[in-house]
């Protein structure tokens, strides 16, 4: 016996190692994007460090988890009638874990071409006279306005799937990253904000300012999600990471890369989930 955090596609296909570790206390649901998602062997999730603190405190819990590293918020309400409402029919959950939003911020910054995104293009005006400068308010207006509709469409999901209508849903806000040359693997995956800003030629000085900025205006959508919609709980990820040397190119501080915790990182996560979470 004992908590175990496992992906829903092996779930479904040999359920056996639940069977050996049931009956489970409590069962959790995660849903999101990379920082739930156990699929990148090098860089850890918030599940599976929240299952190992589980089993320190003699917890039998179990936690599906459906979350895809790089979805956008977006994606997930794609695909959320092929994924989610079937997990939401399967069992009744103690709590669904999600984390979403991040990603939508990061890819408007990003994939758009040079000033068609959430960014202004630097490279040929007059240097910007501070953080907010650097960011196109029509742009950012649009991305949250989208960005709560799509999470409206997740809650009515959860509230209407019939066994999870009183489930809560409990947030995740992030932390404060540091924009920097370090990528989850060179050439394939990241940096992020690094290339977002050296695309759009923002003045180096101003990067730690809009960094904070963008993960300000992240965690304030999502606390307009837990504020406009029942049975929603933030959790109080922020401010708990040490920050990695800006000039660094791998793990630092409390981050493995640019935007995910490292092991130290997570387990300061996951004392602010234990402290929301059912006992």
């Amino acid at each position: 016996m004992g908590s175990i955090a496992i992906s829903g596609a092996r779930l479904r296909v040999n359920d056996r190692e639940v069977q050996r570790n049931g009956p489970f206390q409590r069962t959790y649901l995660a849903e999101g994007d990379s920082w739930m998602d156990m699929s990148a062997w090098n860089q850890g999730s918030l599940p599976e460090y929240l299952a190992r603190d589980f089993n320190r405190d003699g917890k039998n819990n179990l936690i599906v988890n459906i979350a895809t590293s790089g979805h956008t918020l977006t994606r997930i309400v794609d695909m959320m009638n092929d994924d989610l409402v079937w997990w939401l029919r399967q069992d009744t959950y103690d709590g669904i874990l999600f984390s979403a939003g991040g990603n939508d911020f990061i890819d408007a910054a990003l994939d758009p071409a040079p000033g068609q995104g959430l960014l202004v293009d630097c490279r040929s005006i007059a240097p910007p006279a501070d953080a907010a400068a650097c960011i196109r308010p029509g742009a950012l207006a649009n991305l949250i306005g989208y960005l709560n509709t799509n999470f409206g469409a997740i809650h009515r999901a959860v509230r209407t799937s019939g066994k999870n209508k009183a489930t809560t849903i409990y947030l995740n806000c992030y932390d404060t990253a540091t924009a920097r040359d370090a990528p989850a693997i060179r050439n394939l995956s990241g940096p992020w904000l690094f290339t977002a800003y050296v695309k759009n030629g923002i003045p180096r000085h101003l990067w730690a300012d809009l960094t904070a900025l963008l993960f300000a205006r992240i965690k304030e959508t999502i606390q307009g999600w837990a504020a406009g919609h029942s049975g929603v709980q933030l959790v109080a990820t922020t401010g708990l990471l040490t920050p990695a040397d800006p000039a660094s190119t791998g793990d630092s501080g409390d981050w493995v890369n640019e935007i995910h915790p490292n092991p130290s990182g997570w387990r300061k996560q996951v004392k602010a989930w234990r402290a929301v979470l059912p006992a």
